[in-house]
């Protein structure tokens, strides 16, 4: 006779909740991600991958929210399990199981647990079956080596995936995105006007992978001089040239064996120059000035401000090297499409000045907040970090004020503000007045062209509609 399962069951809420807090590094999701409960070791292990605190309550809040790299939601997606997950980050590496939860045949949720406590713990484990295997008692293929050396790794993190801060959709999909590739080796294209982040977004990468040991060597293609390229990214033997340096030298691309290759500015990239790059790509392998091939690992994250498609099209850049760039484009919004962003960064921008301005200012006051998040930001995150840095340069108080934003306020003084927004109240009152005063503008600058206010405000006109009607605009 078959057993049901809760046959063997009896405990009571308090014993179920005293095993769970005893299951290290667990997880459980409903069916579309909502923490219904974390671990109290997982807790603390999220929050050396996200390396910011947590809240100090996480049920209710999505998975991804609270931990980016989760692949719950994955699973959750295919309603398959993953017996042996990777978890790469900076200065944490753990394998984890993820299972989805069955009620009958409908899917209710996914529990996330770590097959190790922490990384020591995997790498005791590790160091035991190199033991094992020296010793003769088991056989393995392959040498395994320490993969927790965080004094090492902290040197070599300049951003990971937490610092594409936000709330936005658009900012939790850059960081999906993000999270997708920590398992793969694709070369990755990231698109995105200046000052958007586009870096910052290439270093998460490689932070979140199984390379975050290995190098990330930065080229600049738009500072390199044309003549110098060949030599500074695949290197030339000694006396292949006049002036060649003794010995040879060894290309940025051999520096980044095991690691990642980021092709900033990619545009730039001269023309005759892109079928070796290509070949590099394809083949695995560079040739240095002089003949010898040298082979390496290396994934490639280019980034680019300009229309590649387009520059294809106009024969500016190779189709064939396009395509091969292009394996998964991540395209990062500018700021002025995910305005709601703007008070978050705005934070921790005065968080990370302050250190080291040896400032103390906490506040920005509804008027400068007002001004925020009415501007376009033509410059992006690099533009709304800049224009802070100067206002807090000349801010003498806790708050910064609009006298101390007067460069900015120059700049602002183009964009049209209704006189009656409120500048008091909260942060949701100033967005809403703001929300009704562009709107009324609009129509004003459009005399009453529905269509033309919406393309304006760049909604859809069905957005306008509802907007009018909630704020009752005739």
């Amino acid at each position: 006779m078959a057993v049901n399962g809760l046959d063997n069951f009896d405990m009571t809420l308090e014993e179920c909740h005293l095993v769970l807090d005893h299951f290290k590094n667990l997880i459980v999701t409903d069916e579309k991600g909502y923490i219904k409960y974390m671990s109290p070791e997982m807790y603390f292990m999220v929050e050396a991958y996200n390396k910011r605190p947590l809240p100090n309550k996480v049920v209710g809040e999505h998975v991804n929210d609270i931990h980016p790299l989760s692949k719950i939601t994955a699973v959750l997606e295919s309603g398959v399990s993953d017996d042996n997950c990777f978890y790469f980050s900076s200065d944490v590496t753990n394998i984890a199981r993820i299972v989805p939860l069955y009620k009958g045949d409908k899917l209710v949720g996914a529990m996330d647990y770590d097959l190790f406590t922490d990384g020591k713990d995997l790498t005791e484990f590790l160091n035991k079956l190199k033991d094992y295997q020296e010793k003769g008692l088991i056989n393995l293929d392959a040498t395994f080596e320490s993969m927790y050396e965080a004094s090492k790794r902290e040197g070599k993190i300049k951003y990971c995936i937490n610092d594409f801060i936000g709330v936005s959709k658009e900012a939790n999909f850059v960081r999906r995105q993000i999270a997708n590739l920590s398992e793969s080796n694709s070369t990755v294209l990231i698109t995105g006007k200046t000052g958007s982040g586009k870096e910052l977004v290439a270093h998460s990468i490689h932070n979140s992978s199984m390379r975050c040991d290995g190098p990330m060597i930065e080229i600049n293609c738009a500072a390199i001089p044309e003549h110098l390229f060949e030599s500074e990214l695949f290197g030339y033997e000694e006396g292949t040239f006049t002036g060649a340096q003794k010995g040879g030298k060894i290309g940025l691309f051999e520096k980044a064996n095991g690691g990642t290759v980021f092709l900033d500015e990619v545009d730039q990239l001269p023309y005759h120059i892109q079928p070796k790059l290509l070949r590099a790509l394809q083949e695995k392998e560079v040739t240095r000035i002089g003949g010898t091939v040298v082979p390496v690992d290396i994934r490639v994250i280019a980034a680019t401000n300009k229309d590649l498609l387009q520059m294809v099209i106009d024969e500016k850049f190779r189709e064939d090297l396009y395509y091969r760039l292009n394996v998964v484009e991540i395209n990062i919004p500018p700021l002025a499409d995910r305005r709601q962003d703007i008070p978050l960064l705005a934070q921790h921008f005065i968080n990370k000045i302050n250190k080291s301005m040896a400032k103390s200012i906490k506040y920005i006051s509804p008027q400068v907040m007002e001004m925020l998040m009415m501007y376009n930001w033509p410059g992006n995150v690099r533009e709304l970090n800049n224009v802070l840095e100067r206002g807090m340069i000349l801010c003498q108080g806790d708050t910064l004020e609009v006298e101390d934003m007067s460069g900015f306020t120059a700049r602002t003084s183009t964009v049209a503000i209704d006189k009656t927004i409120a500048l008091e109240g909260s942060l949701d009152e100033i967005r809403t007045n703001a929300e009704i005063a562009a709107i009324k503008n609009a129509l004003k600058k459009t005399g009453g062209n529905r269509s033309k206010t919406a393309e304006i405000l760049k909604i859809s006109r069905t957005a306008l509609y509802d907007k009018m009607n909630k704020y009752e605009i005739v």
